[in-house]
């Protein structure tokens, strides 16, 4: 009968440590980079494109798709989806900035004036800072099972470092500091 209660005992010493044991932390976003979080997130999922939407069948059903997405209080996927949207809004507003130019519509633009210059550029850097903040708090790493290709964990942080250093290139590029009365 003593072997019977020596194991019930050790069960629950073992549950009761492994119950307290130190489990993996989540940083939390500080409350203005959360805010801003759900700013692009709502703007990602609100966004009705060229106006498909009820005549094109995948607008409708994406737009849709984002209808529901909007409902997840999952802050990893909420991260996850700024991130690819973001990312691509950085790389066509630093195409455009090179360039000096708004876009006024789909085919259309104008070149930036010298106030729309200083905010375009406080914009862009204030996105790559946030892309920056929303990577290192996303729980999302690329692999790679190739055996030749071995993974580099510095890889996926490197593209932020190019943005900011494109974004410092163009704003030192002579051509863009005298571009049309654009003299920053």
């Amino acid at each position: 009968m003593l072997h019977m209660r020596l194991p019930v005992p050790l069960l629950v010493l073992v549950l009761t440590v492994s119950g307290c044991s130190k489990q993996p932390q989540q940083s939390a976003l500080s409350s203005t980079a959360t805010l801003r979080l759900d700013s692009y997130f709502e703007q990602y999922c609100d966004y009705t494109g060229s106006l498909g939407i009820g005549f094109v069948a995948w607008h409708t059903y994406d737009y849709r798709f984002r209808q529901h997405l909007k409902e997840t209080h999952d802050p990893e996927l909420k991260r996850l989806f700024v991130l690819q949207h973001l990312n691509r809004d950085v790389e066509w507003a630093l195409d455009d900035f090179e360039k000096g130019i708004v876009r006024t519509g789909k085919t259309s633009s104008r070149p930036l004036t010298l106030s729309e210059w200083q905010d375009a550029q406080k914009r862009i850097r204030a996105q790559i800072d946030d892309l920056a903040t929303y990577y290192a708090f996303t729980n999302f790493a690329t692999t790679n099972l190739d055996l030749f290709d071995p993974p580099n964990p510095k890889l996926d942080s490197m593209w932020i470092e190019e943005l900011r250093g494109k974004l410092q290139s163009i704003t030192n590029a002579p051509e863009g500091r005298t571009r049309e009365g654009v003299n920053p």
